[in-house]
């Protein structure tokens, strides 16, 4: 590539990602910083090129999250928000920057870091992207840590803002958030042991992510398929995620979430070489991972 060009050594992220060469992708991200971080030690850059930098910064955390890489994901997200202050994200309202730098909390999430979420200040309430993000990971962290009241306060917070029409990536604060709110809804639920209703409510978020417009990485962080097959799975229904799980990996192909879950699902219903073939597979995908699974989804 050109090593000197950041954008030009982050770009073969995009076809690694979509393959489901996580740490490829992560690897061309890393590249990207790297020659940015160059580049900003030589000379004062256009006003708009961090924002480059604070992408690859965002694209790496997605990689390394589908690599179980906990520790290095929550440090390269706070880097894609602390690249991009405030006062800039406020010059460009509507723009839905402040989305993809939101992915911190929705980071947090996916590993179900509910006390972490639940210290993080509030951002500044006049960026609805990173507004919205923070709502849902507070709804959903109080929710895990069964504060029902609370977390059904936060969701109502959470529903005022997914109203919004602003861009969030390449779609709109009111569709990602559409999804948002079902997986909060559906949080609340399997706190209150209202399981057959948090199903449902994961199917319809399942089917708003599907219809997001196409953006890599993808605009909703987490994919609604690891909660919903793991849920199915807590309650004996392993024949029904499998197709969950199979779904996924042709939509995410090799990542160790799914590979897990579906895993756990063959051998739950007696299909036990079936499930070793795919423990190696996950063991792989699995490899540079600093978490250990013991269901799909936090």
């Amino acid at each position: 590539m050109v090593p000197a060009a950041g954008h030009l050594e982050h770009m073969p992220a995009h076809i690694m990602q979509r393959v489901g060469r996580y740490e490829a992708a992560a690897e061309a991200n890393r590249k990207g910083i790297a020659a940015d971080l160059a580049y900003y030690a030589r000379t004062k850059p256009l006003d708009y090129y961090v924002m480059y930098t604070a992408h690859n910064s965002q694209f790496l955390a997605f990689s390394e999250a589908m690599e179980g890489r906990q520790a290095e994901t929550i440090e390269a997200a706070r880097q894609s928000r602390a690249l991009i202050s405030d006062e800039m994200l406020l010059a460009m309202p509507g723009s839905g920057v402040d989305w993809y730098v939101g992915e911190l909390y929705a980071a947090m999430v996916r590993f179900g870091m509910w006390d972490d979420i639940l210290a993080e200040p509030a951002p500044n309430p006049k960026l609805t992207g990173l507004t919205g993000a923070y709502r849902y990971a507070q709804a959903v962290a109080l929710a895990a840590k069964s504060r029902v009241d609370d977390a059904k306060a936060t969701l109502a917070e959470l529903e005022k803002t997914s109203a919004a029409e602003d861009a969030a990536g390449l779609n709109r604060i009111r569709d990602v958030l559409a999804v948002g709110v079902l997986d909060a809804r559906a949080r609340i639920a399997l706190a209150e042991n209202r399981v057959e209703e948090a199903l449902g409510l994961l199917r319809e978020a399942m089917a708003k992510e599907d219809v997001l417009a196409y953006s890599e990485p993808a605009d909703w962080f987490f994919p609604t398929r690891h909660l919903l097959g793991a849920v199915l799975v807590k309650a004996g229904r392993a024949a029904d995620a499998e197709p969950v799980y199979r779904d996924d990996l042709r939509r995410n192909p090799n990542n160790g979430w799914a590979l897990f879950g579906l895993a756990q699902s063959l051998k739950m219903v007696g299909r036990g070489v079936d499930a070793t073939a795919l423990q190696q597979q996950f063991d792989i995908a699995w490899k540079n991972a600093d978490v250990t699974l013991v269901t799909s989804a936090f």
